[in-house]
């Protein structure tokens, strides 16, 4: 496969820069971490050596007109450590269990080491090869670019590519002189050089993450999706987010608490988002099959009624998955575009639960969901068979001399 399975035909970036227009689940987890991103800066003490600074501050950088942003043409992005002996074949996913005795809103945000900004394992080549399948069946309802992202869409591949060639350098290969770039794995040759070349695509072959590019607003201040491919969502759907505004977004969505406790953070800190100031946080959500890409327990994909009022209740907890998320959140240093990636973790509830301590954690988490959160989360479609299997699984562990008091406190694994 070469590069020409990524580039823009019917809506080429030509296209797309010759038209004189200006141009629910995923983001509820946004949410959180912007409410706990206060908080965390106010605690973090020190920043690794490793991170070169910005010249801006995030006071200073709330003092910027709406949708201004002088490029900063001296950062740069610390460069990776090698990922010593990374296998495709052999590396295992990181076990993520984002999940606590306690569900709150405001536990989750951490600082991002920019080492692990992109994380692959030997599930690499199956999302990709999802990624390509969903493509191609797709089409523009998994990407699109819109006239404000392009550049950024350019700076976003630059930038994974600088990172993946260097940390894993058996997957990609990048000749800097002639601008080429080839996966090891699939033999794919991408020209940057190519006008053509869709550069979000492009970006997704690299990565197991779905990816986004927030844009501000000159007008308000408020960012919009302009740019992303996203795939594997399971949810939502990327063609109707596409250009909203984040108010928009949420609000379509139902997020609880979204008006009353968490909106009004939400655009002060997309505006105080600092170059060296990446964050990273993690959340879970139980499915009711095993379909990766789009959970039919939800309804069609291509039905405009989907949601739990959809879904039938479950009836075996071997059809419950554990579907957690790792996302991260950066700003570009020459756009000032926020580029996301979102990175699906999919695994069956009953494997996860052979773990020790998780089925109490898990149970307790869960029982502990408000009103409004169990709604949003399909909690009454699959409590009746999850919970008995879960406290059945607990008390096993304990009997076995499990003792809750030794539980490692290392959130979120």
């Amino acid at each position: 496969m070469n590069h020409n399975s990524t580039i823009i035909e019917s809506n080429s970036i030509k296209a797309i820069l010759d038209q004189n227009k200006s141009s629910y689940i995923f983001l509820f987890p946004i949410l959180l971490l912007i409410a706990s991103y206060y908080k965390y800066q106010n605690e973090s003490k020190s920043k690794s050596n490793t991170i070169t600074k910005s010249k801006a501050s995030a006071s200073k950088m709330d003092q910027r007109p709406f949708g201004f942003w002088e490029p900063d043409l001296k950062w740069k992005t610390p460069t990776p450590k090698v990922y010593e002996n990374w296998s495709i074949k052999d590396t295992k996913p990181i076990p993520y269990r984002a999940f606590k005795h306690k569900y709150n809103v405001n536990m989750g945000i951490r600082n991002m080491s920019w080492d692990s900004w992109i994380e692959l394992d030997n599930q690499w080549k199956y999302y990709h090869d999802m990624k390509l399948k969903r493509i191609e069946e797709k089409g523009e309802d998994v990407w699109r670019i819109s006239s404000k992202a392009i550049e950024a869409s350019w700076e976003f591949l630059y930038e994974l590519i600088d990172f993946t060639t260097v940390r894993y350098p058996t997957l990609f290969k990048y000749d800097k002189e002639k601008k080429i770039l080839r996966i090891t794995e699939t033999n794919q040759t991408f020209d940057l050089n190519d006008k053509n070349l869709n550069p979000i695509i492009t970006a997704a072959n690299l990565v197991q993450d779905e990816l986004v590019i927030m844009i501000e607003d000159p007008k308000d201040g408020q960012y919009s999706l302009e740019a992303g491919c996203v795939t594997m969502a399971g949810f939502w759907k990327f063609k109707e987010k596409y250009q909203m505004k984040l108010d928009e977004i949420h609000y379509s969505g139902n997020v609880p608490k979204y008006s009353t406790n968490l909106g009004p953070a939400m655009n002060k800190f997309f505006r105080r988002l600092t170059l060296d100031s990446p964050v990273v946080r993690n959340n879970y959500f139980i499915q009711l099959d095993n379909h990766l890409d789009w959970s039919k327990s939800i309804g069609d994909e291509d039905s405009e009624k989907v949601g739990w009022n959809a879904a039938t209740n479950a009836t075996s907890v071997k059809d419950l998955w554990f579907r957690s998320e790792r996302q991260s959140v950066r700003r570009l240093p020459k756009t000032g575009a926020i580029a996301f990636t979102i990175r699906t973790y999919f695994m069956p509830i009953t494997e996860m639960c052979e773990e020790p301590f998780v089925p109490r954690r898990l149970l307790n988490g869960i029982t502990s969901w408000e009103e409004d959160v169990n709604e949003y989360r399909g909690f009454y479609k699959f409590k009746d068979v999850l919970l008995p299997y879960l406290q059945k699984k607990a008390k096993e562990q304990e009997a076995n001399g499990l003792v809750l008091k030794e539980e490692p406190k290392n959130y979120p694994f």
